[in-house]
């Protein structure tokens, strides 16, 4: 007879949990979509454009599992003022050559600290796993050791050619490039647009 009420109990509890799972997305107009619900998070415009509603301030996605405080600065002066940036990428054979320049001498020292804490984090594999972090990054830091990187320094910036024996490293870094560039041309919409895709 115990087991008869515990197997009643059982079923009983299993179809509230059901019928909760029916109720919350039908009666509630919740949706299990993720896509939906980023729209929903997002919301949208009449031209179809997305209206980020993002921390733009504190800027959480820009934490890693492995970043100072000060990385994650100069991620938000770089992000802040990304208008203020002039980006050039050239694809060559066994890799890319970017030159990164900026007149605002603040955002030029942030630029340059990061450019060189990535290279260094890539000599020593330790990928830093922010959050909005492209894909492509992790299969460089994976890759870092088929990676030789050379950084001169110009009046403005900082010009970085990075090479690779592996057709598979020359074409992420080429992507990667190609993503910098773009958040370098619209900011956190890039990023946002990408992590939606």
């Amino acid at each position: 007879m115990l087991k008869f009420k515990t197997t009643i109990l059982y079923v009983a509890v299993f179809g509230l949990g059901a019928l909760a799972m029916w109720f919350a997305p039908h009666v509630l107009n919740v949706s299990h979509d993720y896509a939906e619900q980023m729209k929903a998070h997002h919301g949208s415009s009449e031209e179809g454009q997305v209206n980020h509603s993002h921390d733009e301030v504190n800027m959480p996605g820009l934490q890693g599992k492995d970043t100072t405080e000060s990385e994650v600065d100069d991620l938000k002066t770089i992000f802040k003022n990304h208008k203020q940036i002039t980006r050039t990428v050239e694809n060559i054979s066994n890799g890319i050559t970017t030159t990164t320049e900026t007149t605002d001498d603040k955002l030029r020292d942030a630029l340059v600290r990061h450019v060189v804490a990535m290279v260094a984090r890539l000599a020593e594999k330790r990928d830093p796993k922010i959050i909005i972090q492209s894909p492509t990054l992790d299969k460089l830091f994976a890759e870092s050791d088929a990676i030789k990187t050379n950084i001169t320094m110009t009046a403005l910036g900082i010009v970085v050619t990075q090479t690779s024996t592996s057709s598979i490293v020359v074409k992420a870094l080429q992507t990667h490039a190609a993503e910098v560039s773009d958040m370098a041309r619209r900011g956190m919409e890039a990023v946002h647009e990408r992590m939606l895709n």
